[in-house]
C-alpha cells in the first residue's frame, strides 16, 4: 500500500505504485480561452524515480492560484490563508519527473476534469497513479472560472489570468454552475480533439517546454478513450459521456449532482457507456444519492469508501498537514493513505477489466481489496456531512 513508499508529512504526493516512472508536462494548444490547457501525466523512460528527485514536478502553480483558492475556501481571511498555504505547499512536489522522454509503447488515454476551485495539479495523486500503470492522462484546467485560476496568453506573450468566480449576492448558484458546466463539457470534448491531433503530429505547444510533442505521434491509443473527473468534474464526466460517444467508459469520483439536477432525467438515459462512481461517505447526502440513482443501473457501478471525505480523492490530505486537513475539510476517519489506495485500486481494476486487460498487478489489488472489504460498500451510502465545515453548497440539489 502507499504507506510503504511515502512518509506521512513529506511535502510530496504519494509515490505511484505502477511499473512505470511517471513523467509530467504542461501543454497549451491555443492561446485564447478556446484553447486547451492540460497537464499530461505519462509513462516515461526514466527507470529510477528517486534518482530524479531534483527533477520532480512542482506541485504549486503560483500566487494567482493560491489567491483563487483562498477566495473559494477562506473568503473571510484570504490574505492569511494565502500566506499559510504558500508557506506549506510552495516547495511541494508531485512524485513524477518533469518533462522526461515518453516510454516506448502505445498508451490508452484518460481525460480528467477537476472539481470546483481546483486546477490541473491538484489531482496529481490520481493522475500519476494511472500513468504509472500505463495510461496517458490529460488533466484539463478549465477556463469557465470554476478553477482557482487559469490563464490565456495575450499577443505580447504574457499570461492573462482567469480567476475563480465566487458566488455573489443575488446570483443563483445553480444557474452559475450549470452555465459553467456547459463550458466544461466543450473543453473536455476539445481536449480529446487535441489528443487526436497530438497523435497525428505537427502540433505546437504554446508554452515554453523541452518536451517534444512529436514523441506523442502514434503513441496515444485512442481506440477506447476514458473520461474521468472529481466532484464538479464528476458531473462534467457524466455530461460528456452523454454527448460524445468517442469516450467508451467513465469514472466519476464523488460526482456533484447539483449542477445537473434539472437535467438528470433527460441526461441519464443518454449515458450508455460503462460508468464507475467511487463515492466518499461524508459527501453523500440523500439528495445527491437520489440523483445518482437515476443513472442506468445496468451500466453503472457504485462503490462507497467508508470513513472518507470529499478531499480524500485529491492531493490535499498529503500536503497541508494535520491542522491544514481540518481547516480544508480533508480530515477523514479513514487514514488518507489507505483511502487513496482503496480508491485507486478500485479505479484501475475497473478500467483494466473494461479494456479487456488483466495485468499481473490486478491479482495483488484484488487481494488487497478483499482484505479491506469492510471499508467498502458496494452501492450508494452516505452520512451527508458535506465537507466538514466549509461546504459551499455541495449538498444542495
Amino acid at each position: 500500500m502507499t504507506s510503504n513508499f511515502y512518509q506521512k508529512w513529506a511535502l510530496h504526493t504519494p509515490v505511484p505504485q505502477g511499473p512505470h516512472v511517471v513523467g509530467c508536462a504542461d501543454i497549451l494548444v491555443g492561446k485564447t480561452a478556446e484553447g486547451t490547457l492540460m497537464r499530461l501525466f505519462y509513462p516515461s523512460k526514466v527507470k529510477d524515480l528517486q534518482s530524479q528527485k531534483e527533477n520532480w514536478t512542482p506541485w504549486h502553480l503560483g500566487d494567482e492560484y493560491t489567491r483563487g483558492l483562498a477566495t473559494f475556501i477562506a473568503p473571510a481571511i484570504p490574505s492569511l490563508f494565502s500566506m499559510l498555504f504558500n508557506w506549506q505547499t510552495g516547495s511541494a512536489t508531485t512524485a513524477a519527473v518533469w518533462e522526461p522522454p515518453m516510454a516506448e509503447g502505445k498508451f490508452p488515454i484518460v481525460v480528467f476534469a477537476h472539481g470546483l476551485g481546483a486546477n490541473r495539479s491538484i489531482y496529481s495523486t490520481v493522475c500519476s497513479e494511472l500513468a504509472s500503470h500505463g495510461f496517458a492522462v490529460a488533466a484539463i484546467e478549465h477556463r469557465d472560472s470554476s478553477a482557482c485560476a487559469s490563464f490565456t496568453i495575450n499577443d505580447k506573450g504574457e499570461k492573462e489570468f482567469i480567476l475563480f468566480k465566487a458566488l455573489t449576492p443575488g446570483t443563483k448558484e445553480y444557474e452559475l454552475r450549470n452555465s459553467q458546466l456547459k463550458v466544461r463539457v466543450k473543453e473536455g470534448i476539445r481536449a480529446l480533439d487535441v489528443l487526436e491531433k497530438l497523435n497525428k503530429g505537427g502540433v505546437k505547444n504554446d508554452l515554453p517546454s523541452t518536451f517534444d510533442l512529436e514523441q506523442l505521434a502514434g503513441r496515444l491509443d485512442l481506440s477506447k478513450p476514458i473520461m474521468a473527473g472529481h466532484s464538479f468534474g464528476g458531473a462534467t464526466t457524466l455530461c460528456i459521456l452523454a454527448e460524445d460517444k468517442r469516450f467508451t467508459m467513465g469514472v466519476a469520483l464523488d460526482p456533484w449532482m447539483f449542477p445537473i439536477k434539472v437535467d438528470i432525467d433527460t441526461l441519464a438515459p443518454k449515458i450508455t457507456q460503462p460508468l464507475l462512481c467511487i463515492n466518499t461517505e461524508a459527501f453523500q447526502a440523500e439528495a445527491n444519492m437520489n440523483a445518482m440513482r437515476k443513472l442506468n443501473l445496468d451500466t453503472t457501478t457504485f462503490v462507497t469508501i467508508k470513513g472518507t471525505v470529499h478531499q480524500n480523492q485529491c492531493d490535499t490530505p498529503y500536503l497541508v498537514g494535520p491542522i491544514g486537513r481540518i481547516f480544508a475539510g480533508a480530515s477523514s476517519p479513514l487514514d488518507p493513505l489507505m483511502a487513496n489506495d482503496i480508491n485507486n485500486r478500485i479505479m484501475i481494476n475497473y478500467i483494466c477489466k473494461q479494456l479487456g486487460m488483466k495485468p499481473e498487478f490486478c491479482n495483488q489489488y484484488e487481494a488487497y481489496l478483499e482484505n479491506h472489504k469492510d471499508k467498502v460498500v458496494h452501492g450508494l451510502h452516505g452520512t451527508g456531512k458535506g465537507m466538514l465545515g466549509w461546504d459551499p453548497g455541495y449538498n444542495r440539489i
